[in-house]
């Protein structure tokens, strides 16, 4: 009986318990991957039962559900319906796919696209929950994280919006502008701020921002509040030329507008300062040149086209409508007729 007998000394004996072990472990970890794709898959089936829809498409959802048509044509089926604003369609046939896809990156990326389609169809609530099951079974999804900053942006949940990009920024993306816009929206909506702490708190903020720049001369635009020399003087005035255009002169601190060469030409091209001779503007200086001749029938319009995406919109916008980036405006100007001669009551 002595040969089943080894001493603790005896090599045969680490050996053993190194096998021990290394069984032990690996037992263990597949327990463990094995419960957490359980999890996963039961984290979609309840999205699937919570949200399932009216029954339609029943031949090509359950063609989809065989897997007897490949996923990029499901794909580009439900794309197509999409952008034709039939959602609906599109939503079903993402819902077809997950019920037969069983890898996980395929069902982080169907559940992308499923919350991004109810965000373009106006279910933020919804549209937030698919994100957040998204991000559960694949967390570094910067797609799904930059949507849901979306959403929250719009229901006006700034501090959440605010811990998302956290987490954007511990993946290394650059989220420094991003940061102060929320800040902005946050201090401009919080109800427990008067108008003059609000304006101390954007000044806070940092007056060396475009984004904080413009949103603090609306506000004060909007309250006929005064802002002095000194929180202007460092304006990127181009940024805000469209705001200027519609906002007197004397609005503005007079030291200001006659040191600073762009405001004294929009001025003296709207016919309210004699400043500036020429511009370096083509149309600041096509309406200075009618200014001196007292004609008043040419003006300015404005359009705005987001340098990501080559989109242009007709009003100001701090996220592209289109493809969400933030603070990609950029300021476009036309020479127009005026519609009306001032001073008329036409």
């Amino acid at each position: 009986m002595d040969i089943f007998s080894f001493n603790y000394r005896d090599p045969i004996f680490g050996v053993i318990l190194l096998v021990a072990i290394v069984v032990i472990v690996s037992f263990f970890s597949y327990s463990w991957g094995f419960f957490k794709t359980r999890e996963e898959e039961s984290s979609v089936n309840k999205f699937l039962t919570k949200f399932h829809q009216y029954a339609g498409f029943t031949e090509y959802k359950e063609i989809i559900r065989k897997k007897e048509l490949p996923i990029e044509s499901s794909v580009l089926m439900a794309l197509t319906f999409e952008k034709g604003g039939e959602y609906q369609k599109a939503i079903e046939i993402y819902q077809a796919i997950l019920q037969g896809a069983k890898d996980k990156i395929i069902r982080k990326d169907i559940l992308t696209l499923l919350g991004k389609t109810y965000y373009k169809a106006g279910f933020l609530e919804r549209s937030r929950e698919i994100l957040l099951t998204a991000l559960k079974i694949f967390p570094r999804n910067e797609d799904a994280l930059t949507y849901l900053i979306v959403i929250y942006d719009n229901l006006r949940e700034y501090d959440k919006a605010l811990e998302v990009l956290e987490t954007l920024e511990a993946f290394g993306v650059d989220v420094k502008e991003k940061k102060l816009y929320f800040k902005t929206l946050a201090v401009l909506n919080d109800k427990n701020f008067s108008e003059a702490k609000k304006l101390k708190k954007l000044h806070a903020i940092g007056l060396d921002n475009r984004i904080v720049q413009r949103k603090l001369f609306e506000f004060a635009k909007m309250h006929n509040l005064p802002l002095t020399y000194e929180q202007l003087r460092n304006f990127d005035f181009d940024n805000i030329i469209d705001l200027l255009w519609e906002t007197p002169h004397d609005r503005l601190d007079r030291k200001l507008v006659e040191e600073n060469p762009l405001l004294a030409e929009i001025y003296t091209a709207k016919g309210e300062v004699k400043l500036a001779e020429q511009s370096d503007h083509f149309i600041l200086n096509i309406l200075i040149k009618l200014a001196e001749a007292n004609d008043e029938s040419a003006d300015i319009s404005f359009d705005y086209t987001c340098k990501n995406c080559k989109n242009t919109f007709p009003l100001y916008f701090y996220r592209c409508p289109q493809c969400q980036h933030i603070g990609s405006a950029l300021i476009g100007t036309k020479l127009t007729k005026r519609a009306y001669e001032k001073d008329s009551l036409v």
